[in-house]
């Protein structure tokens, strides 16, 4: 099984700036609060931020797991840096 309600991958004019396995996370512009996948709204002001997983999510058997591919992704792993 194949869950998918999170943000797996993120992307501004078709370049990928983060991905699975690090966290994408959705704001609430104004309030600084967590915008849930099914709260998100068209028109919604909003900021995205990406903090990075644990490097072990990043190693070979963590991206079998956890990786875009497994979501059906056909990308290779952006990594946020710090």
């Amino acid at each position: 099984m194949r869950f998918q309600n999170e943000h797996l991958v993120a992307e501004r004019d078709g370049t990928v700036l983060a991905s699975v396995p690090d966290l994408i996370c959705v704001l609430d512009y104004d309030a600084g609060e967590a915008v849930t996948t099914e709260s998100l709204r068209y028109g919604q002001r909003v900021a995205v931020i990406a903090a990075p997983a644990d490097p072990r999510w990043h190693s070979p058997a963590g991206l079998e797991v956890a990786g875009p591919r497994y979501f059906g992704y056909d990308i290779d792993p952006v990594r946020v840096t710090q």
